[in-house]
């Protein structure tokens, strides 16, 4: 796989975690056309994971797994350009992490990540693929920029007891790779415009090698996006799962989730939740000054972001 010469395909995507299921992920995308690739992640290729993570190699351990990934990509894709983003998805990353974004793809390894880039996508207006990889299982699902049905409506929130993750059930590594294959072919139908895809989730049994897609419902009771959603700040102590791992093997995602809680200023979103078009969020993170968010072109109604965190990211 090499060169990407074929059609463009216009849009930048977000890639959080350049683990074993990014890596497929962002080979299948740059194949696909994507010309434009944002990746976030804060950890170091490990000697353990390279059963999984295609992009590297033995030369590579120790290194920051952006580096090696892009670097990887590069060279097989020429064109293909990487937005190198070291650091967590965190809610004051965010800010800074979204303008410019027209799908994001969540390729990381705990329930307090995935949750929170739902709800970040949800509120910001942008359409996200969510993959995961347990055992000899793989599931993907793609969300509409305004949900219904969203993640919420599948999982509601975070698990009390204990929740298997790679690190701690393992993973097949061809698994990992059937999940960021269909990941990127969702976040392609995304961006040529594609809804079929919407409302439903494909998952794969390696040990049968059996794929399916199975329709999702949207509930009304949606915390996110439904009738009354109540969502409409990113606290951070909403995303802390006690009983989950402390961080995330496969992407470096924080299981919990960073704020700064000595203020206890959660992150606001107002805007319209009628619109599906994504909005693009910018600001100063650094100062904690109300960051503007550039509502859509459809709707033309200001949004603001207020970020009273600091950067923990």
């Amino acid at each position: 796989m090499s060169g990407g010469d074929g059609e463009t395909v216009r849009g930048c995507v977000l890639l959080v975690g350049a683990g074993g299921i990014g890596g497929p992920a962002a080979l299948a995308l740059a194949a696909g056309g994507v010309r434009e690739l944002r990746v976030a992640d804060d950890d170091e290729v490990e000697l353990t994971n390279l059963h999984r993570q295609i992009l590297f190699d033995d030369d590579d351990v120790g290194r920051p797994k952006l580096d090696a990934f892009a670097e990887s990509l590069r060279r097989r894709f020429p064109k293909l350009r990487v937005d190198r983003r070291f650091g967590r998805f965190t809610p004051s990353a965010a800010a800074a992490l979204m303008p410019g974004v027209s799908v994001v793809v969540d390729a990381t390894d705990n329930f307090a990540s995935r949750f929170l880039i739902a709800d970040v996508c949800r509120l910001t207006r942008t359409p996200v693929v969510h993959a995961a990889a347990v055992r000899w299982r793989a599931t993907v699902m793609a969300v509409a920029a305004g949900g219904g049905p969203c993640y919420r409506c599948l999982f509601e929130d975070l698990p009390t007891g204990e929740a298997p993750d790679c690190a701690t059930a393992g993973v097949a590594g061809p698994v990992c790779g059937v999940a960021g294959a269909i990941a990127a072919d969702r976040a392609l139908a995304i961006l040529k415009g594609d809804t079929s895809i919407f409302g439903q989730i494909a998952t794969y049994d390696g040990l049968t090698d059996a794929l399916r897609s199975v329709p999702v419902a949207a509930r009304s009771a949606c915390a996110l996006c439904g009738d009354r959603a109540a969502i409409s700040t990113i606290d951070a102590s909403r995303y802390v799962n006690s009983c989950a791992a402390q961080g995330d093997s496969e992407s470096g995602s924080p299981t919990h989730v960073e704020g700064d809680r000595a203020s206890g200023s959660p992150t606001h979103v107002e805007g319209d939740r009628a619109s599906g078009s994504p909005t693009h969020v910018e600001g100063d993170r650094a100062s904690g000054s109300p960051t503007h968010v550039e509502r859509s072109r459809e709707s033309g109604s200001p949004i603001h972001l207020n970020t009273g965190e600091q950067d923990h990211g």
